[in-house]
């Protein structure tokens, strides 16, 4: 793990990787004109995937219309993804659409919907199960398998809420209820070719919901620009994620019919996850998966309550790390002037205060956490991936007292 140290913000890193592959359009009044975006990409006649949920609006109706417009045919919808995308529904959405003679995916909804297209995208293409694609670039590849990764099927993504930013992101997280745990695939051809960002997708998106997923691109952005994967080109993306954050969340989720406010968060989410989907991550994500995996508990509302604790567990470490969330504590005016575990405790206590103006839960037991489930958990947050790249070394002992902290 690369050592933090003062010097190291100002000076040149070692090693790092860029890479933004989606196309993205941004506007008001682009619902309209998906057939046209997405036929540039390749696509004639694509599955919808959406959930009960959006499937009740009028939304999947007005892209299937405007899909037919722009010559992409529409040959099935799928809306049966769970809250959380799982490996069931990814099987049966591939099927789907090799059964209905499909060549493209798009994807309207949220973080699930998009991750269970991306996923499905990755069974049409080459079969087998998710699990078979699990960690850093396990797609095939050509060239004897040392090539680059072969490219699937295109995929448009409309997401409806702001928060996981999945519609640019190279990463698939799906659960598997059989294992317990979200099997992450990452590999850059996973990243949909076209996201059609329009304030009107989330006109109907609940208050809480809203809430929930602008915590989860917070969690994107702060752990992005802290993780040990941080990059001088995340950080443009995180850091103004974070003032797009500050200044539009609580008007969005106040007002849900301010388009300003709406809009701006579907651009800050997009922003915040490009570091993330290039692995800077942290411990954050390490304790909300498994709440998700084994409780259920929506990834949003896992992010708000964990996320000022790893952020105070991160800080104690030293002036190194801190240094990282000084300059976001800067951003949101929570710099109380101090050093180390000074600067963490106030940026944990900003995100505390945020989350309560929310209406948020902000302790684990409020959602189905119990105290005798923290070594299950633990024990899974060890072995999260995000968990190799935060900026402060863990163990299953410092897991199991984060969770108890939370709960």
């Amino acid at each position: 793990m690369e050592a933090f140290g003062a010097t190291q913000w100002s000076g040149f890193k070692d090693f790092c990787q860029f890479a933004n592959p989606t196309r993205v359009v941004a506007g008001r009044g682009l619902l309209e004109g998906a057939g046209f975006e997405f036929a540039k990409e390749g696509a004639s006649r694509a599955v919808l995937v959406t959930d009960e949920g959006i499937r009740a609006t009028d939304l999947p109706d007005r892209v299937a219309a405007a899909l037919e417009d722009g010559g992409v045919e529409v040959s099935g919808v799928f809306d049966r993804v769970p809250q959380d995308s799982d490996a069931g529904a990814v099987a049966e959405c591939a099927a789907l659409a090799k059964d209905g003679a499909a060549d493209s995916f798009v994807a309207l909804g949220g973080g699930s919907v998009i991750d269970t297209a991306k996923a499905s995208d990755v069974l049409f293409t080459h079969g087998g199960e998710i699990a078979d694609y699990e960690g850093l670039y396990g797609l095939p590849r050509g060239g004897e398998g040392i090539g680059p990764p072969l490219p699937l099927a295109p995929l448009a993504a409309i997401p409806t809420t702001a928060g996981t930013g999945s519609e640019v992101s190279p990463v698939a997280v799906v659960k598997d209820a059989q294992r317990g745990i979200k099997v992450i695939v990452l590999d850059f051809p996973i990243a949909p070719r076209v996201a059609i960002l329009d304030p009107e997708s989330t006109a109907t998106l609940p208050a809480p919901l809203a809430a929930a997923t602008g915590m989860d691109a917070l969690t994107h952005a702060i752990e992005g620009v802290t993780s040990t994967e941080w990059s001088p080109f995340g950080d443009a993306y995180a850091l103004h994620a974070i003032r797009m954050i500050r200044d539009n969340l609580e008007r969005a989720v106040g007002d849900t019919s301010d388009e300003v406010a709406r809009g701006n968060m579907l651009i800050a989410a997009n922003l915040a996850i490009v570091p993330t989907g290039l692995g800077a991550t942290g411990i954050t994500h390490s304790l909300s998966h498994p709440c998700g995996a084994r409780h259920g508990v929506p990834h949003g509302v896992a992010n708000a309550i964990n996320l000022p604790i790893a952020i105070e567990f991160n800080a104690a470490a030293g002036e190194g790390i801190a240094d990282r969330y000084r300059d976001v504590a800067e951003l949101v005016g929570a710099d109380g002037g101090g050093a180390g575990g000074d600067v963490g405790a106030a940026l944990a206590d900003w995100v505390r205060e945020l989350t309560a103006r929310l209406g948020l839960p902000r302790r684990l037991s409020e959602v189905g956490v119990t105290e005798e489930s923290i070594p299950q958990l633990a024990s899974d947050a060890i072995g999260e991936g995000s968990t190799l790249v935060n900026p402060r070394e863990p163990t299953e002992e410092d897991f199991a007292e984060l969770y108890r902290r939370a709960l």
